[in-house]
């Protein structure tokens, strides 16, 4: 594994590259809101080698330094921009990636930078991509939506809420283990993403690299259009969906209708963490939808 800066407009975009260091991708993979590209680094090492795999910390998470003001944030297009002005340099000329994933957040910000650009990727994976019912879209339009969201709509302000300054790393981890939703990760993703999540607190001790007002704006700016980005798709694509506590779920029709091609699979035994409670099945997924892009 090795770790890499990308200057971007107004700072730098971290990430993490896994097998080769040179040479065409084959793939690059996106995080949910508040964590980082190490937290799946249990899901993406046994990829590398053979494959060339790229995770990146989106704006405002992990070790990236580009601006994140909350108080901008109305949706995800901007996460888009930076994940399509990161490819071309990461590839140097190797061509575009085999594939493109993501998780939750990850997997809709990948959809948008795809639907930017159609020849970013050869095909896509989806892991319950956070979403809203279409019904919202035209309230979410309205100026004071997003702001009211952050105060209103329970994830996020929970997401607010949430304690930033921890003693060191070790007093974070013990106070996540067994909770909440890490109750059902598999050993090492917890570990993996504190190492990235935390960083040094001004007064001492650590605080969350992710601030609590930047991951609540995350989720409640949703002005992006998922379906209009569903109905651009033109590689071939799948998208699993969590039996249990789902952010998809209530969309599949939807979603069928924009991207009749798609290939669905509901997990039933697995909830919204699906790469941290089962990444072997999440691989298997990946080498497949590689196979088909072939």
């Amino acid at each position: 594994m090795q770790r890499f800066s990308l200057p971007l407009a107004g700072g730098h975009l971290a990430g993490l590259n896994f097998g080769p260091a040179h040479g065409r991708i084959d793939l690059v993979f996106l995080h949910a809101t508040g964590f980082n590209a190490l937290t799946y680094r249990q899901l993406l090492a046994p990829l590398a080698p053979p494959w060339r795999v790229v995770a990146l910390d989106l704006r405002g998470h992990g070790l990236s330094s580009l601006p994140a003001r909350p108080g901008r944030l109305m949706h995800w297009q901007g996460y888009a921009a930076d994940v399509t002005a990161a490819i071309d340099p990461l590839s140097r000329g190797q061509g575009s990636p085999r594939l493109i994933a993501g998780h939750s957040m990850g997997a809709t910000v990948a959809l948008l930078a795809l639907a930017r650009r159609p020849d970013l990727a050869g095909g896509l994976l989806m892991i319950d991509p956070a979403t809203v019912p279409s019904a919202w879209r035209r309230w979410l339009l309205l100026p004071f939506a997003p702001r009211l969201l952050r105060r209103r709509l329970p994830i996020a302000r929970a997401a607010g809420r949430r304690r930033a300054d921890f003693d060191s790393p070790a007093a974070a981890l013990a106070s996540y283990t067994g909770r909440g939703a890490f109750r059902t990760w598999q050993p090492g993703f917890l570990e993996d993403y504190v190492a990235d999540g935390f960083g040094p607190a001004p007064g001492g001790g650590v605080r969350l690299r992710c601030s609590p007002a930047w991951e609540s704006a995350t989720f409640a700016a949703h002005r992006h259009d998922t379906l209009a980005a569903l109905r651009a798709l033109r590689v071939p694509a799948r998208l699993l969906v969590a039996g249990r506590g789902s952010t998809t779920a209530e969309m599949l029709p939807e979603i069928r209708m924009a991207a009749p091609a798609i290939t669905i699979e509901t997990l039933q035994a697995f909830t919204h963490f699906i790469p941290m409670e089962a990444p072997q099945t999440v691989r298997e997924h990946l080498l497949a939808l590689a196979t088909a892009t072939a």
